[in-house]
């Protein structure tokens, strides 16, 4: 039977953090699992930073019964001056039982806890949660699920505690013809007096397939969410409402329409697709208690942003040759403005009403890209690839100087040949120049160009005992601002590097191997006069990485050892001759570990430990570790 099973909110921390588009809380009661069981916990110690995390996940089911269990938890130390300590934990039990094929129902119990040392708005939380779920089928695609359960949340030291319910139902019709409608509707309400939760999530799609080429969807959906946190309120509005916490809303709103059109076979071997959305979104920030005689009077601010988003693709293919061109144009207008209240200073709310205006912006940008992939013979392949992008960021506002022009433009070739079975060489050439300008004079300073030209060749060599990747890279990046003569804090610069590197690995053995990683990089920084093309080279640093390593094979097992190396010199310039100015270096053995203790657990360990020298004196020792436990249930 399949797993079915009930999560109901992933609440846990996403529940204290801010609500946007892409992190939504789930409310879908019903999910489906097939052989997801497994257990993972991870050790990391790397310098001064120590993390732990294990996430369990275990399904069952009997008959018509099924349940999951789930947990994740998560440390991360860091010991400097202050030490900070965060942990995270989210824990959830499940189960449902199926009546028969048009009725289930089943609970979920959730609990979550965040605790910080560091001083941060929302540093402790705790979150609990009982819900009853009904499932009721009333056809294959049509289904409601509602919901209601208890609440009990813990913010900045204040419990409050409260019901909640909502539901869930989707309708999803074939009317035949290629035309189909999908539609469903999520609703959640926690009230947890004085604080209020809600969401409401609204959609309809519809689909329709015209001919075996042509397909079209449509897709509007509505989204409406609200959050309340607890944060310290301030000694006037202590005395005069006799609270110890202020209360701040976060609402959002949106509304969005879709539309995608595939067209395949366009023309002959061409795909055509095109897409177009509107969003109208409002987000909104509202104070519970505000005090009119505060010298820092809370003011709510709104959030307005009206997007648009066309793109139009276009897809050659043929059994040699592969064409892609796309294009993409987005339109955004975001609008902040401040609400007064009964009783405020009209002084005060102009003031802040004029800074929230500051921030209005309008962007436009437009972006086209082309890749292309041309097989000259079965053993000789080129490709190119090319993106042009056009930022235009305006703002209304005399008091903001950030308008600003921007034009990136980067293309790529590269060119494969394989030179037998064994052995592909491959060379490539990038250029890029980003140029940006700002609008208004107060930042005009920091008007440059940007060149970098990159030319890398190399090979990959693939034998039964022998695999290796070669390559070598050289990269320039040049700088140049509009108005260095006036302004002594901007000069332009190049920076210019070389970069061997090799990763190989030989079957000595039947069951060693011997393994090997390192590169070379030896990089210039200097001033640059770009009108007469001169460099004055101001510093230069010699990098180096080696890790040499043996590999033994038993059974199921894996036993790693080795030699880790890092240099790093540093060289500033006198009289056009290099002075060397730090030597850095960190060396020590390396060893790893990898079992299969049975088909389903698999342990890894990697350790190393560093010895580091700065400027020929021993400074310190660092051990450092990464271990997993890794149990497919």
């Amino acid at each position: 039977m399949k797993y079915l099973f009930f999560i109901l909110f992933s609440w846990g921390v996403q529940q204290i953090a801010a609500q946007n588009e892409g992190n939504r809380d789930s409310l879908s009661v019903l999910v489906k699992v097939d052989s997801l069981n497994f257990l993972e916990t991870k050790l990391n110690k790397l310098l001064s930073t120590y993390q732990l995390q294990t996430n369990f996940l275990y399904t069952n089911s009997f008959s018509d019964f099924s349940f999951f269990v789930k947990e994740n938890y998560g440390s991360t130390l860091i010991r400097s001056a202050d030490k900070s300590i965060k942990d995270e934990h989210f824990f959830s039990f499940g189960s449902v039982y199926h009546l028969n094929e048009n009725i289930s129902g089943g609970f979920a119990v959730n609990h979550s806890i965040l605790s910080d040392s560091r001083k941060i708005g929302i540093n402790s939380a705790e979150q609990s949660s009982f819900v009853f779920v009904p499932r009721y089928t009333f056809a294959p695609e049509i289904f409601i699920a509602p919901f209601a359960g208890y609440s009990s949340n813990r913010q900045i030291g204040v419990h409050d505690d409260g019901i909640l319910y909502g539901g869930e139902g989707g309708v999803k019709t074939n009317a035949g013809d290629g035309f189909e409608l999908v539609s469903s509707v999520k609703i959640k309400e926690e009230a947890i007096l004085p604080r209020k939760n809600n969401l409401r999530d609204f959609g309809i799609s519809a689909a329709n397939k015209f001919s075996e080429y042509i397909g079209n969807i449509l897709t509007v959906s509505y989204f409406e969410t609200r959050k309340d946190f607890y944060y310290e309120a301030d000694s006037l509005t202590r005395r005069e409402y006799s609270v110890v916490n202020n209360i701040q809303s976060r609402k959002e709103n949106n509304f969005r329409f879709d539309d995608s059109l595939k067209y395949f076979q366009f023309l002959p071997n061409t795909d055509l697709n095109l897409h177009s959305s509107v969003l109208w979104r409002k987000i909104f920030r509202d104070t519970k208690y505000k005090s009119a005689s505060s010298l820092q009077t809370v003011f709510d601010t709104e959030i307005h942003e009206l997007k648009l988003d066309l793109e139009g693709e276009v897809e050659y293919h043929k059994k040699d040759f592969h064409l892609l061109i796309k294009s993409a144009f987005t339109e955004r207008d975001e609008k902040h403005s401040a609400n007064t209240f009964e009783g405020a200073n009209p002084f005060f709310f102009e003031q802040r009403n004029t800074l929230e205006s500051q921030k209005n912006n309008f962007t436009r940008r437009t972006s086209v890209t082309i890749l292309s992939n041309y097989y000259l013979s079965t053993k000789d392949n080129i490709s190119l690839s090319l993106f042009h992008n056009k930022l235009t960021y305006d703002t209304p506002s005399r008091e903001n100087y950030d308008d600003r022009d921007e034009l990136l433009s980067i293309v790529k070739i590269r060119y494969t040949r394989l030179l037998n079975p064994y052995f592909e060489f491959f060379t490539t050439t990038e250029g890029t120049i980003n140029n940006l300008v700002y609008i208004s004079s107060q930042r005009s300073s920091n008007n440059n160009v940007n060149r970098v030209l990159k030319l890398k060749s190399g090979g990959t060599f693939s034998g039964q005992r022998l695999k290796s990747y070669n390559s070598f890279e050289v990269s320039a990046n040049y700088t140049v601002y509009d108005y260095e003569d006036l302004n002594p804090n901007y000069k332009s610069y190049s920076f210019r590097q070389f970069e061997m590197l090799d990763s190989t690995s030989f079957r000595f053995l039947r069951n060693i191997d011997l393994k090997f990683k390192g590169y070379l990089r030896h990089s210039e920084q200097g001033e640059l006069k770009w009108k007469e093309f001169s460099l004055k080279p101001t510093r230069f640093l010699e990098e180096s990485f080696f890790l040499p390593q043996l590999a033994y094979f038993f059974m199921d097992a894996q036993f790693v050892i080795g030699y880790r190396q890092f240099s790093l010199k540093t060289f500033t310039y006198e009289k056009n001759e290099k002075v060397l100015d730090s030597y850095y270096v960190s060396r020590g053995p390396v060893t790893e570990l990898y079992y299969s203790v049975i088909s389903k657990v698999r342990l890894q360990l990697k350790a190393w430990y560093e010895f580091v020298t700065l400027n020929q004196k021993r400074v310190s020792e660092i051990p450092n570790l990464d271990f997993a436990v890794i149990l497919n249930i």
